[in-house]
């Protein structure tokens, strides 16, 4: 089918996906399923990769194997800052008893997993030269910096003061050093 091939198509499952997860983070109700959590993260994922790819038709850069290389890095840098969320449950609401991790990744950046997405998926997006998907970065990182805001205030509940202290400490939602 045609819509498969859409570049757009794949944005719109992203970021409706992305508006799963803020509901699962900013309900009580929804932020217990985990399932919800997992299909949102599978969904965000999914159209992002696929978007990138060359079977789906769009303007690419007329670059050679550099971007192989350069998208390779920005990609393995991602996959780094993604290791903390294997300690996780994805776009869910903290659980009870939940504890605050303020070391390694979380000592530079609050959501080194929300950083580890802007990272991996620009780096896709240049491997594969992928115009759309570079320009698209800026808007995937608005959606998951309004995500962190919904994301903040559930942990602010749940945490009290220990988090707000942790917020004032490290600066950087999703880049580091930057409150934005």
């Amino acid at each position: 089918m045609k819509i498969f091939g859409d570049p757009f198509f794949w944005a719109l499952v992203s970021m409706f996906a992305l508006a799963g997860a803020a509901a699962g983070v900013g309900s009580t109700r929804l932020g217990k399923f985990r399932s919800l959590g997992l299909l949102t993260v599978g969904m965000f994922t999914l159209g992002r990769v696929v978007l990138v790819l060359p079977a789906v038709t769009q303007p690419r850069l007329a670059a050679g194997d550099w971007s192989w290389v350069v998208g390779g890095v920005i990609f393995a840098a991602g996959m780094v800052f993604a290791l903390p969320a294997f300690a996780i449950r994805p776009f869910t609401g903290p659980e009870a008893g939940v504890s605050l991790r303020t070391g390694g990744f979380y000592r530079i950046v609050r959501n080194p997993l929300y950083l580890s997405d802007v990272l991996w998926c620009l780096g896709l997006a240049v491997m594969f030269r992928s115009e759309i998907g570079i320009a698209l970065v800026p808007v995937w990182w608005a959606g998951l910096w309004l995500l962190t805001i919904i994301e903040e205030e559930s942990l602010e509940r749940k945490l009290g003061q220990p988090y707000i202290e942790y917020r004032r400490r490290v600066r950087g939602r999703i880049l580091p050093g930057l409150p934005l």
